[in-house]
């Protein structure tokens, strides 16, 4: 059954746009339900709630947008984007270094607009979270060097090993 819905949600996305273009004449909102073909793919495979984690991101940005480009409402309208951590911490069920930094960064951010007002310039701070994990919290894989290893079998070590992680969950 999911390999019939995900054949016919191409198809159900294109009729979807030209019915908010032609009818409603919302071309500006239609094209994102195009959007609907790769969260389908994901949200339609194992695991759902791991993939509803990963697909955060482009739900949210779908929501935002039609938030925005049909009301009008693009400031309260970011508030969507703080379901990607939130979500990501229910499905996790842990909080890492690399999360708590985020966490802060945006309560900082939160704290900044609502105690001086300054929604606009206070946004620069968002570039503290990869600064601050690079520096302190850096990633398994996010590095190579190079010694008596091949740059073929390197590269393989670390697919293998993303391959393996994959499956365990």
């Amino acid at each position: 059954m999911n390999k019939r819905i995900l054949a016919v949600v191409p198809l159900l996305s294109i009729m979807l746009f030209l019915t908010a273009g032609l009818y409603y004449e919302r071309w500006d909102i239609g094209w994102t339900f195009f959007l609907l073909i790769p969260i389908s793919s994901i949200l339609l495979t194992n695991k759902p709630w791991k993939r509803l984690s990963e697909m955060m991101p482009l739900i949210t940005l779908m929501v935002f947008l039609w938030i925005g480009l049909g009301t009008g409402f693009w400031h309260p309208g970011w508030v969507v984007f703080l379901l990607i951590p939130i979500v990501n911490l229910i499905v996790e069920k842990r909080i890492n270094a690399r999360k708590m930094v985020g966490i802060l960064v945006v309560a900082a951010y939160i704290t900044l607009g609502f105690v001086f007002d300054e929604w606009g310039r206070a946004w620069i701070i968002f570039f503290l979270i990869p600064i601050i994990n690079t520096i302190f919290f850096p990633q398994k894989n996010a590095y190579f060097s190079f010694n008596k290893e091949t740059i073929k079998s390197k590269i393989n070590k670390i697919i293998i090993n993303q391959e393996e992680d994959k499956d365990d969950f």
